[in-house]
């Protein structure tokens, strides 16, 4: 270095120039130093002067929480929102005013074990979002009607769809959910994966049901607008809620539903007249003789003394204040619907129900009824799907839904005879039946 210094001595400019950048890379030298020798006290050291690293107080306590089992962080991470609800904020919208009392349930999110020792019949009640014409099946509405039959009560267990789930994925995709298990590996599987998020030993029936079977069923009970009363029961944004407390107002609908209209299938003909028209109308391994022996244990037991007869449970468990809205008050249903209305059209949001079925059925039904006469086959393979969902359901003008109804009906017995599938034929005709009595008793 001196040696350098003595070369660079000719040149008094140079020499002053290699000084001045020495003296900088010094001081950037020592402004390095301090800060990582500060960064390193203030990571280990607590404030107060302590000698014990903040980091083996972090573990332990962390070792504290996972013996005391305080929170699930596998569970949630259900709480975090679908990927569609990007760059919008929901849970503490207020936009819109909601003028109406409502009470809380404090106990449905609770984790306490059930003590009821007698005999259970669970029933799975799935709500599968299945566009139009597809079999995509996510399970976004997950109930499990839980009758106690020793006791005359029924528990509705309940499962948020996006809770944690084994669907085949890597852990980085996100789709380790509830609600993806039941399009990816199928029913027998998804009902094995949801006993287990409800802690029972066994789902003994299952009913699943789409948008049109839904559309069908509230019609039938008398809601007007049922497209609407659907897209209330699916939402979380537009009420300004999370996926815990959509869940919560299915089940709470489900609950009003029973305690509402129970008596309907108690009345003798008719009510034996709805229960087959209603389990034609969904996709089950239940039966007649199934439902109406659980009926009649019920009754045995005097069921429902009270509304207290049926709770609400939800799975895993998640201690929050579930609002709980009056859906028998035709007032209340009107106010939320606005809010969700208004809460699309602030965020462009789409309503994915309301579309132009009768069009796309009407296209559909014309290119099956051209492959009538020669290719059957041709005929089961574009209807049989929107035959499943009961697509025409979805028609809000009577006449152009018995028109397409009638339409499909002829198309698949007219295939199936012709493909020597007598059975089928009359499978068809007899659900169109049921289907059209079922809507008679409504009308009465």
């Amino acid at each position: 270095m001196h040696f350098y210094f003595r070369k660079m001595g000719k040149n008094p400019n140079k020499r002053k120039k290699l000084i001045s950048r020495l003296i900088i890379l010094f001081v950037l030298f020592f402004v390095v130093f301090a800060s990582i020798g500060l960064f390193v006290y203030f990571s280990f050291f607590n404030t107060s002067g302590q000698t014990q690293p903040q980091i083996e107080n972090q573990l332990t306590t962390e070792t504290e929480n996972a013996k005391n089992q305080l929170k699930d962080t596998n569970f949630l991470k259900a709480v975090l929102p679908d990927s569609t609800d990007d760059q919008i904020t929901y849970s503490d919208y207020n936009d819109f005013a909601f003028n109406h009392n409502f009470e809380f349930d404090n106990n449905a999110g609770a984790d306490t074990q059930s003590r009821y020792t007698g005999r259970r019949i669970n029933i799975a009640v799935v709500g599968l979002d299945s566009r139009l014409g597809t079999k995509s099946n996510h399970a976004d509405a997950n109930h499990i009607l839980s009758i106690l039959i020793d006791s005359g009560k029924i528990e509705i267990i309940s499962v948020p769809r996006d809770t944690p789930a084994d669907a085949g994925f890597d852990d980085s995709t996100g789709q380790n959910k509830l609600t993806v298990v039941r399009a990816v590996k199928g029913r027998e599987f998804y009902l094995k994966e949801l006993t287990k998020i409800a802690h029972i030993d066994k789902i003994h029936y299952y009913i699943e049901v789409g948008f049109s079977q839904v559309i069908g069923i509230l019609e039938f009970l008398g809601y007007k607008d049922a497209k609407s009363i659907l897209q209330l029961l699916r939402s979380r944004k537009g009420l300004g809620g999370d996926d815990y407390q959509r869940c919560y107002n299915q089940a709470q609908f489900i609950r009003q539903t029973i305690l509402r209209h129970y008596s309907l299938i108690n009345n003798g003909i008719s009510g034996n007249l709805i229960l087959r028209a209603g389990l034609a109308l969904v996709n089950t391994n239940l039966n007649i003789n199934i439902v109406q022996q659980i009926i009649d244990k019920l009754n045995l037991a005097g069921f429902p003394h009270s509304p207290n007869d049926i709770t609400i449970k939800i799975r895993p468990p998640f201690p929050i204040k579930y609002k709980i809205y009056d859906f028998t008050n035709q007032d209340v249903v009107n106010s939320l619907i606005k809010k969700i209305e208004h809460f699309n059209q602030i965020h462009n949001e789409k309503d994915t129900i309301k579309i132009n079925v009768f069009a796309q059925l009407e296209s559909v039904v014309s290119s099956a009824e051209r492959d009538t006469l020669k290719r059957p086959k041709a005929v089961i393979s574009k209807l049989l799907t929107y035959y499943e969902q009961k697509a025409w359901l979805q028609i809000e003008d009577e006449n152009r839904r018995e028109l397409i109804r009638r339409r499909i009906e002829n198309c698949l017995v007219s295939a199936y005879t012709k493909l020597s599938q007598p059975s089928k034929a009359s499978e068809v005709k007899n659900s169109m039946a049921l289907e059209r009595e079922f809507f008679k008793i409504k009308k009465k």
